[in-house]
């Protein structure tokens, strides 16, 4: 790989690191060899628990269809 190509791929995995918090839970990185595999499931982690979150604020709430008319 080239040096260019190197610090493109060092660059997005910056990012995408970045992009899911800045850190991956210790059991996923556990789990998983590389870090592109690590930041994936980190991602995905986060996804399921906003939608956790999201269900919560759902039953506090009501419907967002409800408060927004």
């Amino acid at each position: 790989m080239s040096t260019v190509a190197t610090l493109t791929l060092d660059t997005k995995l910056s990012r995408a690191l970045e992009l899911v918090g800045g850190t991956i839970d210790p059991d996923i990185e556990q789990s998983y060899p590389s870090l592109e595999a690590r930041i994936l499931a980190q991602a995905l982690e986060n996804v399921e628990l906003a939608e956790r979150r999201w269900r919560e604020i759902q039953d506090l709430m009501g419907d967002i269809s409800d408060i927004l008319i």
